[in-house]
């Protein structure tokens, strides 16, 4: 656990993985009413009343208890540790109840944090309450008094990771053809609105053709099942000249079957996801063909203004009407459900975020 204190100051309800690997994912938790809640460690930090939780593929990984890279820790990657802490849940939505002095926010402040440490480097967000570094939390707006925290919680981590691969990563520009990999996901989902939004021409992909009605009215022009995906030509007849920007969610193992063919020259595919379950593969010769054939890769390096542009931006549209929650909510359960909600994640049965409430 982190090396700085962190002393409980009364009692909260949260979900503690208590036996990973577990089955089914409900056996993994358990819900507790009288977990020790944080204390602010230093004036960095600050501590916010949790009202919503969005789930991520990666804690399906964290259930488990699998080993992370010192890379997912972000800024507290000093604070490495391989061992799980009893929270998982890396986002969520809520209220400000004490701000540390440097931190330039305010009892009261509607927010949302991503990557933000919880879940790796020290507790997570599958609680009524957790502290945050300033660094990783980022102000909603006045707008967001208006929405629920259901939308609000199916918002930051899939919107940001979209908008990034696709506009920051790939320098996406109006008028260009993106290609969505593994759309229904929430980031998928969310990149078929910022690419519309944008006036892309947008390409989404799905299994499942019950779902192909839910892309549609997200705004793509054109979906294709993943059958068809694997004859590059079916893209070659809906965009001609070629894919500007891939945006790949799979999984590692789809990377060299999928976007490599279709993806036009100076064009760029952005790995960001894992919808499968392959975390690593070997480098062999078939993958270090596949990176010759793509003109540009690259990573996506987070902006802390941008992505606050980003989030107020998006929650303004979800009140206008622009972004609806239908689209890019799958489902909503309470805090004790957890279980249920990993299990409709873990069977690909979501179309959109699925998020834990704290009422």
């Amino acid at each position: 656990m982190p090396s700085w204190d962190n002393l409980p100051q009364g009692t909260m309800r949260a979900v503690t993985l208590t036996s990973p690997r577990s089955s089914p994912p409900a056996a993994c938790f358990t819900y507790r009413t009288d977990y020790p809640k944080p204390s602010l460690p230093n004036s960095a930090f600050c501590l916010v009343r949790i009202h919503a939780i969005g789930l991520n593929r990666a804690e399906l990984r964290a259930r488990n208890a699998e080993p992370v890279s010192p890379v997912e820790f972000g800024i507290f990657r000093n604070e490495f540790h391989n061992e799980c802490p009893p929270i998982i849940g890396e986002e969520f939505v809520g209220e400000v109840v004490e701000a540390g002095s440097d931190t330039g926010f305010e009892v009261g402040d509607r927010v949302a944090a991503w990557a933000f440490g919880g879940g790796k480097a020290y507790d997570g967000s599958y609680a009524e309450y957790t502290i945050c570094h300033h660094r990783r939390l980022w102000k909603l707006g006045e707008a967001a008094k208006s929405i629920g925290w259901d939308a609000l919680g199916a918002m930051p981590m899939g919107l940001w990771t979209a908008y990034g691969a696709i506009y920051l990563a790939a320098d996406t520009k109006p008028g260009d053809v993106v290609l969505i990999h593994g759309a229904t996901s929430s980031v998928g989902l969310w990149g078929v609105l910022v690419a519309k939004d944008k006036g892309c021409f947008v390409i989404a992909s799905t299994r499942q053709e019950s779902k192909v009605s839910k892309l549609k009215d997200a705004g793509a022009d054109w979906v294709v099942l993943e059958s068809q995906l694997q004859n590059p030509e079916v893209i070659k007849q809906i965009a001609s000249k070629g894919v500007n920007t891939v945006l790949e969610l799979v999984g590692l193992e789809a990377l060299e079957s999928i976007p490599m063919p279709v993806t036009k020259r100076g064009g760029t595919v952005v790995k960001c996801g894992i919808l499968g379950k392959v975390w690593k593969m070997p480098v062999g010769a078939g993958l270090v063909t596949a990176m010759r054939k793509l003109t540009t890769l690259t990573t996506l390096d987070e902006d802390y203004d941008e992505a606050g542009r980003v989030l107020v931006d998006a929650v303004e549209k979800v009140k206008n009407g622009k972004y609806r929650k239908d689209i890019f909510l799958d489902s909503a359960y309470d805090l004790k459900d957890v279980g249920e909600a990993h299990q409709r994640m873990e069977d690909c049965a979501a179309c959109g975020k699925v998020v834990l409430l704290v009422p």
